[in-house]
């Protein structure tokens, strides 16, 4: 496809302090994200797998596994690439999109925005397989690059909200009434017109088979959003964990949105209550506990923002910080408005201290 001016758009330098969400309800970021600028210039200066491919300019990708564990007869060399591109809503944030390949088919886990052509720049690298798309969940830069496949799946409490965002709208928030980008410079031509898609809502634990034995598990863990999906690679022994782990990077699963005003746009909220349970910190512990009683099937995490390759044993971190929140919610370590930043002890599976953001009626 053809592209605008600002088709050398995701090849720019990223400004110091990227990967991360300024405004309203997220507040200034602490310290420790100068080890997230310094993680990110490594990987953009000096990883010898970075590639743009002309078919889609607003994506870089790298490969974050040369080859996959398990029987022979189900790896797949070099089967996981990280897709990177601009969050569109916020100044400098990045978010990632996941690429599996497995031995008869490929998997592609969130979408970002649907900037440039992403079907294309999937089939390029898979060398066109048959493709199954999937979200961890509904929020735009998780979800809005749907519209440029047929069909997409995640877990059946996602399809309400999936499916009144299906509406040739869900961008103009990008644009003011001028429409020029508010956020991040682009051309608005650059985006794949927005057309309906099935949507397919599977349960808990629902299993997609990428040929010969090769499954992808989806592992619902509430808290961020309800019907919130990781997707466990059990040959690859890793899990694609969207939103729900907090890391390096952005804020992750534990921003609850309890309160609506601290969503961005109409597309950002959800059909449930502000204030439902599947929200809340008590729930997305609840779920962490159960994910953890299966570290022995996977070693890594990789998220939808923020540093990668985390060892799998950040999930006993993020019990311990809940419990605390649980036990005494009013014992927050810094306070952003209403928001309220919990430190996370420990950090053993990013080596980078980290915050738990929640709000009071979220716990």
């Amino acid at each position: 496809m053809p592209y605008g001016k600002y088709k050398d758009f995701i090849s720019k330098p990223i400004p110091q302090g990227a990967d991360r969400q300024e405004g309203p309800g997220f507040g200034p970021q602490t310290a420790f994200r100068q080890k997230t600028d310094e993680w990110f210039k490594e990987l953009r200066d000096f990883n010898p797998t970075k590639r743009v491919y002309d078919i889609d300019p607003y994506v870089e990708v790298y490969q974050f596994r040369t080859e996959s564990s398990g029987p022979a007869e189900s790896s797949c060399p070099g089967n996981l690439y990280g897709l990177l591109s601009h969050i569109l809503d916020s100044s400098g944030g990045l978010v990632w999109m996941w690429l599996i390949i497995g031995p008869e088919r490929a998997m592609l886990i969130d979408t970002s925005f649907g900037m440039g052509d992403l079907k294309g720049l999937v089939n390029e690298i898979t060398g066109g397989m048959p493709l199954i798309v999937a979200n961890t969940h509904c929020s735009p830069d998780h979800s809005y690059g749907n519209c440029q496949f047929d069909r997409c799946y995640s877990h059946q409490l996602q399809a309400p909200d999936m499916e009144w965002k299906q509406n040739e709208g869900i961008r103009t928030y990008l644009m003011d009434e001028e429409g020029k980008p508010i956020w991040v410079e682009f051309d608005p031509k650059d985006f794949v017109p927005f057309k309906r898609y099935e949507f397919i809502g599977v349960p808990d634990c629902h299993i997609f088979d990428l040929g010969r034995g090769y499954e992808v598990e989806l592992i619902n863990v509430p808290g961020h959003q309800p019907g919130h999906s990781t997707y466990l690679d059990k040959q690859g022994r890793f899990l694609i964990g969207g939103d729900s782990f907090p890391n390096g990077g952005l804020t992750g699963g534990s921003d609850f949105h309890a309160d609506k005003r601290h969503a961005k746009d109409a597309f950002q909220g959800s059909w449930l209550p502000s204030e439902d349970s599947m929200r809340k910190c008590t729930t997305y512990r609840d779920a962490l506990i159960r994910l953890s009683k299966r570290l022995n099937e996977f070693d890594k995490i990789f998220c939808g923002h923020g540093v990668q390759d985390l060892d799998s044993s950040l999930i006993l971190d993020l019990i311990e910080t809940c419990n605390q929140i649980i036990a005494d919610p009013d014992n927050y370590d810094e306070l952003h408005g209403d928001r309220r930043l919990k430190k996370i002890r420990g950090a053993k599976g990013s080596g980078l201290s980290d915050y738990m953001p929640y709000f009071k009626n979220g716990v």
